[in-house]
């Protein structure tokens, strides 16, 4: 049971950190996510480490029998250390926080220096990646190693639980809630293994056995492990799903605003904003989307700054009647009329015609309201989708807004 489940566990860890590592460039300096990328590093490790081909190549290696038992246990206890890190970074002020982490870490290192010890008075003779436990049940010694680990193990889950479902109340964010839940619930799961674990360690001073509940006892484990890892990587896969969303429309809103642009940049060229003189280093700054988008914003603002004194106020009132009957209002109405001032303002100015002063007017949308950036995007992109589709263009048009 034992080296079908962990594979998989394994598995889940390690997509959960590469998960992460996504992250690591904009939050490296928070303790939460290094404690929580921690606690996928140590998961798949404590995994590894207990898979029969791992444990039987660290004991050829390192000539040391039985040695992934320290090791994967060790990483178990790092990690609940971690998990109540996260926690308590999550639901504390910083200064509390960093005093109760500082706790959390010296129990954690208290405990697996407590193993290593005792790990170091067994007299293991063979190499037992299955049924170690069993194996070894009646051995005083491993009796008080297996006591230390399943009472930490036990505390950390039972604490884990415990202080996810309260936090689960607290928090504001869906993604979190749901998480938390997940995390608490698989910490429930895995008293199954603490509780055979204990058993045990009674049943050796009786001189019994649990054989019957080692595939009880890894199954809880590994199930209720997994649980947690999906748990804590709920929110993190929100975030990166609304990221990736929010990329893709700035995508969709850069080439969608391509015809308004054109439009300007057809009639005044130097609305470019020019970067040759940009560092080189800066250079690769400038080929995101998000700066693109915004320079492109920026360009097509100023290409309405350069034809708003060739307005004509006349051309306002026919292209709103006119929309009017097509049963337009709103935003919508004002997009398109001022789609038709664009127009014809740029023929004005190509035609070196302007209009008389108490015929000059607004755009149509000048007065629409926007309080966030996207806000600013949205409305250019309403004026661009009533523009006629502009024909190819040369392709050093687009590279100068690029």
């Amino acid at each position: 049971m034992k080296d079908l489940l962990h594979p998989i566990s394994l598995v889940v860890a390690t997509l959960g950190f590469l998960c992460l590592l996504r992250d690591v460039p904009t939050r490296r300096r928070d303790p939460a996510f290094t404690a929580l990328a921690a606690v996928f590093l140590l998961s798949g490790l404590s995994f590894l480490f207990s898979i029969t081909l791992m444990w039987q190549y660290l004991d050829h290696v390192l000539g040391v029998v039985n040695l992934s038992v320290p090791l994967a246990m060790g990483c178990v206890v790092a990690l609940l250390a971690c998990q109540q890190i996260v926690l308590t970074y999550w639901g504390s002020p910083p200064e509390v926080a960093r005093r109760r982490a500082r706790e959390w870490l010296a129990a954690g290192y208290a405990v697996i220096a407590g193993l290593l010890v005792l790990f170091a008075l067994l007299t293991p003779n063979a190499p037992r990646p299955i049924n170690f436990t069993l194996y070894y049940a009646h051995d005083g010694w491993y009796a008080a190693y297996l006591t230390l680990y399943v009472t930490a193990y036990t505390i950390g889950e039972l604490s884990l639980a415990r202080a996810c479902w309260r936090l689960a109340h607290r928090s504001t964010r869906g993604s979190v809630r749901i998480g938390l839940r997940i995390v608490a619930l698989g910490a429930t799961v895995t008293l199954g293994y603490s509780a055979v674990r204990i058993g045990n360690v009674i049943a050796g001073a009786f001189n019994t056995s649990l054989a019957d509940w080692e595939g009880f006892a890894w199954t809880c484990g590994d199930v209720g492990a997994m649980l947690t890892l999906i748990g804590w990587l709920v929110p993190t896969i929100n975030d990166q799903a609304q990221s990736l969303q929010y990329r893709i429309k700035q995508y969709r809103s850069y080439y969608g605003l391509r015809p308004l642009w054109l439009a300007f940049y057809s009639e005044a060229p130097e609305i470019a904003l020019p970067i040759d003189r940009v560092d080189p280093a800066q250079r690769r700054r400038f080929r995101s989307i998000s700066i693109r988008l915004y320079r492109r914003a920026v360009e097509i603002r100023d290409g309405r700054f350069v034809i708003r004194q060739y307005l004509d106020a006349a051309v306002r009132e026919a292209s709103e009647a006119r929309h009017r009957a097509r049963g337009l209002h709103g935003e919508e109405l004002s997009a398109a009329v001022t789609a038709d001032q664009i127009l014809a303002g740029i023929a004005a100015r190509a035609a070196g015609t302007r209009p008389e002063t108490d015929q000059l007017t607004e755009f149509a949308d000048s007065e629409r309201q926007t309080s966030r950036p996207m806000d600013d995007i949205d409305a250019l992109l309403d004026v661009a989708r009533h523009l006629p589709r502009q024909p190819a263009r040369a392709p050093h048009l687009e590279q100068v807004s690029a």
